[in-house]
Formats: structure tokens, sequence, C-alpha cells
């Protein structure tokens, strides 16, 4: 089998983990490509449950020519991605407004960021 995609270098790669399980590591390929990411082990109230709070970013260069990068956290809270090049959620609509105040029992999720 023959492929066609050119070879990747690595330009720098390190990564680290403590005894805790909290962990960083970093990577930049010579095709524009880079990625950071740092975890925090958030313990929970009983043995082995809680969560780990996910930081990092990465970028890549796309076939426009562009170079695109995203920042993001994850937690409970889900997959938050902030890039200039994404689109932008629209504002509340006032029946979602009406709903939250009505009955906040059904967005319980926001209130725990």
């Amino acid at each position: 089998m023959k492929l066609d995609q050119p070879q990747v270098n690595i330009i720098s790669q390190t990564f680290e983990q403590d005894e805790q399980g909290n962990y960083k590591y970093a990577y930049e390929l010579d095709n524009g490509q880079r990625a950071d990411q740092e975890g925090r082990v958030q313990p929970g109230a009983e043995p082995e449950t809680g969560s780990i709070d996910v930081q990092g970013s990465y970028a890549f260069l796309a076939d426009d020519g562009n170079t695109y990068s995203v920042s993001y956290r994850a937690n409970e809270g889900g997959y938050q991605p902030e890039a200039d090049f994404l689109p932008v959620a629209p504002s509340q609509i006032p029946e979602y407004a009406q709903l939250r105040q009505e009955h906040p029992e059904l967005f319980w999720a926001e209130t725990q960021q």
C-alpha cells in the first residue's frame, strides 16, 4: 500500500504526570499543527469518583493556507471551545428566558459551573 501523505516530523513533544493523575502535554509538528493540554483531577465525595478539569489549545494549517487556533476547557459543564472562526450562538429568545424563570430546576447544570 502506498501512502500519498507527506511524512510529518515532530518538532517538540512533552508529557508530565504526577501521582494524583494531574497531567500536562504539548507537541508541535513541522506541518503547523500544535497542541497543548493540562488536566487537573477534581476529587469526588466518594472514593474513585470525581472528574478532571481540562484546558488546552490546538492549531492546524488548513487547506486554505490559514492557521486556525482553538482554546478550550472541558469539565463537568462539557466541552467549551473558543475561537474567532467558530459561529456565535444566538442570544436568548424571550421564551427561553421565561422558561428559566418559571422552571429553574431544569437548568441546574448551568449553576454548577
